[in-house]
């Protein structure tokens, strides 16, 4: 059973984040920053969390096998919209933690 990820909730803030929380949420993003790294090229002396994916050049194509490895690699569906809403790594790794999301 997989579990859809939506966007309601600010993925910005962290009201009430314990560091558990922020620690998973690190965890995730460094995750993230390692498939955008090694698959999709993005050069890992300038990005970083909060590299906005637009700066990487990342079309809605591009999201979209983005969306389609992180749906594999944490269990969770992640849908192309809600990483181009996140904008940032940062910002989709906050939301697929508040998702269930784990490393």
């Amino acid at each position: 059973m997989s579990t859809t990820i939506s966007t309601s909730a600010d993925p910005n803030t962290a009201k009430g984040a314990s560091p558990a929380d922020s620690a998973a949420v690190a965890a995730v993003a460094e995750v993230v920053l390692g498939i955008l790294r090694e698959k999709y090229e993005a050069p890992a002396d300038t990005t970083t969390a909060d590299t906005e994916f637009d700066m990487l050049g990342f079309d809605s194509l591009v999201l979209v096998e983005v969306a389609v490895d992180l749906s594999s690699r944490f269990g969770i569906e992640i849908s192309d919209e809600v990483l181009h809403e996140a904008g940032t790594t940062a910002r989709a790794a906050r939301v697929l933690v508040e998702a269930g999301a784990r490393v």
